[in-house]
């Protein structure tokens, strides 16, 4: 599936086209795109098929997976792709470091039932920060109506 995140003056557009031609599109606030960027990086790291890009791509539109009745029904592989992707973010803002990334999900995912957590290394934490890092100065060096493409 290739993922396009369009920079707009005010606002962005997430644009996911499937492998079968489908295509799913939404406006997005100004800080969405680093959400969306950590996704991309922690579903494609963790091989993650049922987190919020495999879920586009099984189908679904960017607007079910924003529906709170959609949500809660999803699958747990979604909630640890959601929980994954916060910390990683908290990476990137600096409100933890890396060497607590694996205790903090670990903590998360198991306030919730069901969710396995795939095993995790601090090396494949600090590979998944650098690309996280990496594609955020890509998206903020863009111009306006500039475009981030990422394939998943």
């Amino acid at each position: 599936m290739e993922i396009i995140i369009n920079k707009g003056e005010h606002r962005n557009t997430l644009y996911c086209k499937r492998a079968d031609g489908t295509f799913t599109s939404e406006n997005l606030g100004p800080e969405i795109p680093n959400h969306d960027i950590a996704h991309f990086v922690v579903e494609k790291k963790f091989n993650l098929t049922k987190g919020f890009y495999g879920n586009i791509a099984a189908g679904m539109t960017i607007k079910d997976l924003s529906n709170k009745d959609i949500i809660k029904n999803l699958d747990s592989e979604s909630w640890l792709a959601e929980i994954m992707t916060r910390n990683l973010q908290s990476l990137g803002s600096g409100a933890a470091i890396i060497e607590e990334y694996i205790e903090l999900v670990t903590w998360e995912a198991s306030t919730m039932k069901n969710i396995q957590i795939p095993t995790m290394n601090l090396p494949q934490i600090h590979e998944m920060k650098a690309e996280y890092d990496a594609l955020c100065k890509q998206w903020k060096l863009l111009p306006i109506h500039g475009e981030l493409r990422l394939q998943f």
